[in-house]
């Protein structure tokens, strides 16, 4: 399993349109180059503490298929990884195939099963990283 490594600065809150802090929008932004800027939507309104985590040690391929990793994060609520449900827009995601890693799978990755509507996939496990193949 890879270190969880925190890259600071890369997590802004959203604003809404009147420039107020939204307490559940994030953008995660990009820290190599072959990642993108992510934004994440909690549904519930609450305190979360989010985290940008390096891809750096992640596994770089799933069924002999390479994977390129777009993203890695943390959501957590009160010091814990959340068990909820939230929405993911990884822009060009198109319809290739999607790629996790959570807490649930203890380091191996495995294919989205969900659907893909307008880049945006909807996963409820609080530090995901996401790629594609």
């Amino acid at each position: 399993m890879h270190s969880k490594v925190v890259v600071q600065g890369k997590v802004e809150n959203k604003k809404d349109n009147d420039g107020k802090i939204e307490k559940r929008k994030f953008k995660i932004k990009k820290e190599k180059d072959n990642e993108v800027d992510i934004d994440i939507e909690v549904e519930e309104d609450d305190d979360y503490e989010v985290e940008k985590l390096s891809v750096e040690g992640l596994p770089t391929e799933i069924e002999g298929q390479a994977i390129t990793w777009l993203n890695n994060f943390a959501i957590k609520k009160g010091g814990n990884y959340i068990n909820q449900r939230y929405k993911v827009v990884i822009p060009g995601l198109g319809n290739k195939r999607v790629v996790i890693i959570d807490n649930n799978s203890h380091g191996v990755p495995s294919f989205y099963t969900g659907p893909t509507d307008n880049d945006t996939i909807v996963l409820s496990d609080g530090d995901p990283a996401v790629g594609h193949t």
